[in-house]
């Protein structure tokens, strides 16, 4: 609710965690709020207290890996939050397609012959995989990797056992950097397709 973008997203890196489970997350830290309060300082004028409001730290880090949970439906009939659909190409990302379900769905698209190789190497990069897990909290909170694992794990146990998940170094600024790379290295006689949004197939007669 907070009118500056700026500080909420300062606010929202700083005290952002994913869940093991989020049911059992929120009813512990509105058990103990003082187990889960935080602090943020903004800068020195301006600095932001979480404690009877703390489980709500947990929703920051739940809506990127599942926002179909149900705690997330009032906010959206509120327009609160607003999940949309994008489409790249002849490609429909859904808004509201958990993790598991994309990643699950991604490696099927891929043919059966090379599903091993995809499977022993997932990356993940961008800012939005860019959460820890502060000491004493290892209990409700994980990383974005062992939340991935473990909501692979409900659906399909076997694919999880299969899967080396592993994080990139620099999430937050790597896709940034692998684009200006790419961009570098992109011979001059490539051209943009506009219908499918590449722009590595389509070369100049």
């Amino acid at each position: 609710m907070a009118k500056d973008d700026y500080v909420v997203e300062i606010v929202k890196r700083a005290v952002g965690l994913v869940p093991r489970n989020l049911d059992d997350a929120i009813k512990r830290a509105r058990e103990d709020p003082d187990r889960f309060a935080v602090k943020v300082r903004v800068n020195p004028l301006v600095e932001v207290e979480l404690r009877d409001t703390a489980w709500m730290r947990f929703l920051i880090g739940e809506v990127i890996f599942n926002p179909r949970h149900e705690v997330f439906t009032s906010y959206i009939q509120q327009g609160r939050l607003v999940i949309e659909d994008a489409t790249v190409g002849d490609m429909v990302f859904y808004g509201e397609m958990d993790i598991a379900e994309a990643l699950i769905t991604s490696i099927r698209k891929v043919p059966v012959e090379i599903q091993d190789k995809i499977m022993s190497t997932i990356i993940l990069s961008g800012g939005a995989f860019n959460w820890s897990v502060p000491p004493g909290l290892e209990d409700v909170a994980v990383n974005s990797v062992d939340k991935i694992r473990l909501m692979v794990s409900e659906r399909l146990p076997d694919l999880a056992n299969k899967l080396s998940i592993s994080i990139v170094k620099d999430p937050q600024f790597s896709v940034w950097k692998g684009a200006i790379i790419y961009g570098y290295a992109l011979p001059s006689n490539v051209k943009w397709n506009e219908r499918t949004k590449e722009g590595w197939y389509y070369l100049h007669q």
